[in-house]
């Protein structure tokens, strides 16, 4: 009886490391792709010809004007 008990222990063990390595690997790609320069870029860059919003300093809040205003 004691040796299924362990058998059945140890299968749950090497299914529980299976799917944790698993995850573990999922992750480690997301994060690879996420961290390479190439991986990450919006989908327009200035070099695609995309435009870039305007930045320019105010002294004032309401003098300020957002993306959604123009």
């Amino acid at each position: 009886m004691e040796i299924g008990a362990f058998f059945i222990l140890l299968l749950l063990v090497i299914v529980l490391a299976v799917i944790g390595g698993g995850v573990y690997a999922i992750a480690a790609k997301l994060r690879r792709d996420k961290l390479h320069p190439e991986g990450d870029r919006t989908e327009a860059a200035p070099e695609d010809g995309g435009d870039r919003p305007v930045h320019r300093r105010v002294t004032n809040e309401q003098q300020a004007e957002f993306v959604h205003d123009r």
